[in-house]
């Protein structure tokens, strides 16, 4: 089977010759229709810097959607026809897995039966969250399910029900679903601040009720004045020390800055302003447990049209044409990118 490869020496390429993987009997195999790329994840395993990553070459993706075609005998979660998100490769002798949606058939695990039957099943936690979409969802849909329950997840652990003012720093795919999911939520009052004038206008249709180029100063001041310590969490999607202190700007004194974006590196380095009662709080990667249990909110809104799946998606491709899909990534000019087999 096809498949994406990460090498050693930080290569792409499409191997033609992947094992379609054996699957065990609490385990489904699943023909994978669709992956998106993530901006993240995908391309910092590409330049080695993810640390659960640490063999290569290694299969990527992790943002896939397909139908189940084969069940084991002890299933009891999944059926043949299903469609499902998350399908994953085991490694094996000569590839290791980097999640491995990036490749024409993957495997989801039936952790509820594993669980029920008090089975003794290989990383059997991947299966909390290798879950069946509804009936009548598309798989780009899907597919564009795991950015948002990971966003909307998030939201859950930061806890946010009962707050009224929220900024966003960054403009790309993650910010606009915290954009959507915070709205999903209840809270109305929701701000933008990115460098893409095209994004900051999707940003708007998908609800903010202001945006601002953070790159431009005259906006920039403007953002901080309506801000000024009134907020009462700040999204960075971003990550680094220079958005995660430009968050104190913008943040009450009991405000929360809550860091999702993976650039702050090894080291934090936020000066202590005047403000000294606030959290910053890292929910750079989800919790299985969480974002399981947001399944079925984050498909409802989707099925009920509350969340636009087409305002996201901005390039498709065949697999075959990957690279045009990661350039996309790297130029900036793609939101999120579909490869389809």
């Amino acid at each position: 089977m096809k498949g994406l490869v990460v090498t050693e020496d930080n290569k792409l390429y499409l191997e033609e010759k992947l094992p379609i993987p054996e699957i065990g009997e609490y385990e489904a195999l699943v023909k994978n229709e669709c992956c998106m790329i993530c901006n993240g994840t995908d391309l910092g395993v590409i330049g080695g810097k993810v640390r659960e990553v640490t063999r290569y070459p290694a299969v990527l993706g992790h943002e896939d959607a397909g139908r189940v075609v084969k069940i084991g005998k002890k299933v009891t979660s999944f059926k043949v026809g299903d469609l499902v998100v998350r399908a994953g490769q085991p490694d094996n002798d000569k590839f290791s897995s980097a999640w491995g949606g990036f490749a024409e058939y993957g495997i989801v695990k039936d952790y509820k039966a594993a669980m029920a039957d008090q089975a003794d099943v290989k990383d059997i936690n991947l299966g909390i969250t290798q879950q069946v979409c509804p009936e009548g969802m598309q798989a780009e849909a899907a597919s564009m399910l795991i950015t948002l329950k990971e966003t909307y997840s998030a939201l859950k652990r930061i806890g946010v029900e009962d707050k009224k003012k929220m900024v966003i720093l960054g403009d790309g795919p993650v910010a606009l679903a915290f954009l959507s999911c915070a709205k999903l939520m209840g809270i109305q009052e929701i701000y933008v601040l990115g460098n893409h004038r095209d994004k900051l206008e999707t940003a708007e249709k998908l609800g903010a009720a202001g945006t601002f180029l953070n790159k431009d100063e005259e906006e920039k001041k403007k953002a901080s004045d309506l801000f000024d310590r009134k907020s009462d969490i700040c999204i960075d999607t971003i990550g680094s020390n220079q958005t995660i202190t430009q968050c104190l700007d913008y943040i009450k004194e009991t405000g929360t800055i809550a860091v999702y974006g993976l650039k702050s590196g090894e080291n934090l380095n936020v000066p202590l302003p005047e403000l000294r009662n606030f959290n910053i709080q890292y929910v750079q990667w989800p919790v299985p447990e969480v974002e399981a249990e947001v399944h079925k909110p984050v498909c409802d809104a989707i099925m009920d049209g509350k969340i636009d799946i087409d305002l996201f998606v901005t390039h498709r491709f065949s697999i075959d044409d990957y690279e045009k899909g990661f350039q996309a990534v790297k130029d900036r000019t793609a939101l999120k990118v579909v490869l389809n087999f």
